[in-house]
């Protein structure tokens, strides 16, 4: 019962703050007025942000809020995604997407739609929630961080890991806006894979072929013929040499804003487009680029004295060419000594059949090399191959309507959002079939020749586009909105505000959807500006709960005493501003839950159920869980504690927060209580609970010498996780997880390298597979003479606990320097993958350089390389744990003003030129393996010069 009335609770509530009609100024807050506007630039108003829903004065907020301005960043930082701009500048940011480094993992479909990830924000542009990939800085007016659940719960279900939100600019009256701004760059790859060439390979590889107690396959005047001989008759292909990479990659971007307007009507527009260039140098994909166009409008609309409109569009279009395959993944997997990527037609004798009427000569001098075993290479591709390109396009439509009531009550206003968003993606190649050569080798007049040639596939060009791969996801968006906000005789100011939410969230082979809807509820009274009180509150419903159990109450609570304005310090020099804030609250979601139908019986095809040890067993249609109609929502419990300043003519800057929270009912099926032949009966449950505790302390200093300026800001997070309660069952106490961080990993604890057999006789059984000296010795935990899954111990936290940003913006005159940089502390994490983990007929990497030997025993840093698969060896275990700690120099960027006299005998004002550098460097006691991407495009550092201006 109380469910059912809990909406018109939502109401009455509301309307309680109504009811007062006397001796009031009202207070329009959502969306500024004209005159708000204007005495914002003249600097008669105070600093406003935006909050949910709303906007207010900066050192009014009662949650754990940051806000940066990003129309202030563009001048001195030449960033050009939204998604790249907050790591390292933003209060209780982890990266770019994380808030405080906690959260859930939840499906980001239900966000943005591409993928799962682990306690990623909710991102709100211009009111509703919206993909940031594509979304320039340039378009944005302010980004806020809503971190606790005071300031989120408004969002609702979606908010369970915190909210960041975006507004992008609109025009402004009187402003008469032309911005430009140009840069070109040059991006090169900051390191490279390092492999083994052919005859380093084949030496490495008859090792392995001896340390299995095999023969070698590779003689060794064979080896010799690959170090000296003719690399075209015994290859050496280093994919990653200046034969086949440029240098650096070139980019461009340009960006143009117009912008204006007056009281009826005002507009903002802005376009851009980003053009990168291809590392590779030679075919196809020497000339590739990936051009990306975007176009935003925002108008504003004055319909009547009381009613306004907006309408907001944007649209993107990409377009990445290139040759066909994957040509990194070829780089990281492709043996050097496998083929001879170009046959010398010169070195092929003429009378030879195959070059009549042959087609894809590269350059009229070569012939695409292969053989039966690489009938298409990644210079095959990229020569003949054709061409492959992948498209993208993206459509953002918003319809806000705003209605000023108060002719009804001063103070009362509503306010509607209506959003459209489409994607779409899809690939279309043109896909030419090639010829490859495998050359028969001969010595004609002591020279190497070419006496026959074996041919795999053919040449035709069909010239035939194919479409595939082709996504779409679709968003609508809606709320309508409530808004009361009124002061009384300039001390008691109550605001309130009635919410309805919803959204629809659709992508290919989605066929249920997400679907959230909610109602929300804030009331708010301050007195004085010195005290303030907030209580936020959402009524949500989810899909994917039984009927009857779909819908729950979030509240939160919090109180601020900006103690500044009180009159013991209200005349302090030396205290400008201190507040003290504490909340709390419950946040309800459902995105914990990772389908629909959790809490019905579900069943499956036909199959078998096992019991009594595995010895009986019966046949039938299977089942996959049983029902559990009670099953409801995971929640967010959280305690907020913040105190924030400034000092000393507000040359110094302060904020602290203390958090605290509990994500509990957390779904899990409790296999643990029951037999292992009841899983397929085992129902889905609120069950298990994590706690989240840390701190993060932001310190500015920001003070004018003359013609000197200097900021300073430093920021810190500091967060551990707690395993409180865990569904889980293990023979051995230090396997449990409870108790462990969230992001514990747990492992096998490695005790050196076999010497010889001897110490293999007298070590515990390895059950991994056959062990041999040079493989991995791990501790036995439990002495039960048996190296197993039961030996797993903890071993590292994969996220750091903590983590911050610098930041240094120095400007004397018309030169600014402005640098970033962002770094974490206490992380680990593994060297895995083929270039670490190298057993069987894969490529060897320098790492094998250290590899165990019966001659290198005593001083071998790597295990023994073997031709066979090695499963003891490659296992996450302590001996490929590496300390993940860095700290990296992101940005550095000058900047220099024209002088106003210059540049307007330029027809121009606000004329800048700047030269900046990203990814500069990076301190890390592991920074080679940090920089090194394998079987994918290389990490880059990227210079670029710019100008921009306005006319």
């Amino acid at each position: 019962m109380k469910k059912r009335f809990m909406p018109l609770l939502y109401i009455v509530s509301f309307l309680i703050l109504n009811i007062i009609s006397t001796n009031s100024v009202s207070a329009f807050t959502v969306y500024q007025s004209v005159e708000d506007e204007l005495q914002q630039e003249q600097g008669l108003k105070k600093d406003t942000i935006n909050v949910a829903f709303k906007k207010i004065e900066a050192d009014m907020t009662v949650g754990a809020v940051t806000s940066i301005d990003a129309r202030d960043i563009n001048n001195y930082d030449n960033t050009l995604w939204a998604q790249d701009v907050m790591a390292g500048r933003t209060l209780g940011m982890m990266g770019n997407t994380n808030i405080r480094g906690i959260g859930i993992s939840i499906d980001v479909a239900d966000l943005t739609g591409s993928g799962t990830l682990s306690g990623n924000a909710l991102f709100i542009v211009d009111g509703l929630p919206r993909d940031i990939e594509s979304l320039r800085l340039s378009e944005i007016e302010n980004i806020t961080v809503l971190k606790d659940v005071n300031s989120a719960v408004l969002y609702g279900s979606s908010a369970i890991n915190g909210v960041v939100l975006i507004t992008t600019k609109r025009g402004r009256v009187g402003e008469n806006r032309k911005k430009f701004s140009l840069n070109y760059g040059l991006s090169s790859p900051l390191a490279t894979p390092k492999f083994l060439n052919s005859a380093e390979y084949m030496t490495y590889f008859n090792k392995a072929r001896a340390n299995d107690g095999l023969d070698p396959t590779f003689s060794n005047e064979m080896i010799e013929n690959y170090r000296t001989g003719n690399k075209y008759r015994y290859p050496d292909v280093d994919y990653y040499s200046d034969e086949y990479l440029k240098s650096f990659r070139p980019y461009f971007d340009l960006i143009g804003e117009f912008g204006g307007g007056n009281e009826v009507a005002k507009y903002y527009m802005n376009f851009g487009w980003n053009s990168i260039g291809s590392l590779l140098d030679f075919g196809q994909g020497k000339i590739a680029r990936n051009n990306t166009f975007n176009v935003r409008g925002n108008v504003d609309l004055k319909i009547i004295d009381w009613i306004n409109t907006s309408i907001d569009a944007s649209a993107l279009f990409g377009a990445d060419n290139g040759a066909r395959g994957n040509y990194w993944s070829a780089a990281a997997n492709f043996r050097p000594y496998e083929y001879t990527p170009l046959i010398p037609i010169s070195m092929i004798d003429p009378e030879n059949p195959l070059l009549l009427g042959r087609k894809n000569d590269v350059d009229g001098e070569y012939l695409l090399g292969g053989n039966i075993n690489r009938q298409t290479t990644p210079f095959g591709d990229g020569y003949s191959g054709g061409v492959f390109e992948r498209i993208d396009r993206k459509f953002s439509f918003n319809n806000r309507i705003n209605f000023d009531l108060g002719m009804l009550t001063e103070g009362l206003s509503f306010h509607t959002n209506l959003s459209f968003d489409y994607y779409t993606r899809y690939d279309q190649t043109v896909a030419n079939m090639y010829s490859v050569y495998e050359p028969v080798w001969g010595t004609v007049d002591g020279k190497d020749k070419i006496t026959r040639l074996n041919q795999y596939g053919k040449d035709e060009r069909p010239g035939d586009q194919v479409v595939g791969n082709i996504i779409f996801r679709r968003r609508i968006g809606f709320y309508g909105l409530t808004n009361y906000d009124r002061t009384f005789n300039d001390i008691h100011q109550f605001s309130g505000s009635l919410l309805g939410f919803g959204s629809l969230f659709k992508e290919t082979n989605d066929f249920q959807g997400v679907k959230h809807a909610h109602l929300g509820l804030r009331m708010a009274y301050t007195y004085d500006k010195r005290y303030l009180v907030d209580f936020s509150s959402a009524y949500v419903n989810s899909v994917k709960l039984a009927p009857g159990n779909r819908t729950g109450f979030s509240p939160s609570l919090g109180l601020a005493w900006i103690a500044s304005n009180e009159e013991f310090l209200v005349s302090s020099e030396n205290v400008n501003y201190l507040k003290l804030r504490l909340s709390g609250g419950v946040l309800n979601s459902d995105l914990p839950i990772g389908g629909f139908f959790y809490y019905d019986n579900r069943y499956g095809g036909s199959g078998s159920y096992n019991w009594y040890e595995g010895t009986r067993s019966r046949g039938g249609v299977m089942s996959n869980w049983e029902q559990n109609f009670d099953l409801g929502f995971a929640k967010r419990k959280e305690v907020n504690i913040g105190l924030e300043g400034l000092f000393f003519n507000k040359t110094i800057g302060f904020e602290t927060n203390l958090f605290y929270n509990i994500y509990s009912d957390l779904i899990t099926r409790r296999n643990s209580i029951y037999a292992g032949f009841y899983s397929d009966f085992t129902a889905y449950e609120n069950f298990e609970k994590d706690s989240y505790t840390g701190i993060e302390t932001g310190l500015t200093y920001n003070k004018s010498f003359g013609d000197w300026n200097i900021f300073l800001g430093a920021n810190v997070l500091y967060v551990t996780s707690k395993r409180l309660v865990v569904d889980e069952v293990y023979n051995n106490s230090y396997q449990y997880r409870k108790g462990y961080p969230k992001d514990a990993t747990f492992g096998l604890e490695a005790i050196g390298l076999f010497k010889d057999q001897s110490e293999i006789d007298n070590s515990p059984l390895h059950t991994f597979g056959s062990v041999r000296p040079g493989d991995i010795k791990y501790k036995d935990q439990n002495n039960d003479g048996l190296i197993n899954n039961d030996d797993e111990v903890y071993l590292r936290r994969w996220q750091a606990p903590l983590s911050g940003g610098l930041q240094a913006k120095i400007s004397y005159k018309n030169l600014t320097l402005y640098a970033i940089g962002e770094g974490r502390l206490g992380s680990k994490t593994f060297m895995e993958g083929n270039y670490y983990w190298v057993d069987g007929n894969d490529k060897y990497s320098e790492i094998v350089y250290n590899s165990w030997t019966p001659e290198t025993a005593s001083t071998a840093t790597y295990p023994r390389l073997s031709s066979q698969a090695n499963s003891n060896n490659f296992r996450r275990s302590t001996f490929w744990l590496y300390n993940n700690d860095y700290f990296q120099i992101r940005k550095i960027q000058l900047t220099y003003s024209v002088p106003e006299s210059f540049s307007r005998s330029m027809h121009m004002n606000n004329l800048a030129v700047f030269v900046d550098a990203s990814n500069v460097y990076q301190f890390a006691p592991n920074r080679k393996i940090r920089e090194t991407n394998v079987g994918g495009q290389p990490y880059y550092r990227t210079f670029s010069i710019g100008v921009r201006t306005n006319f």
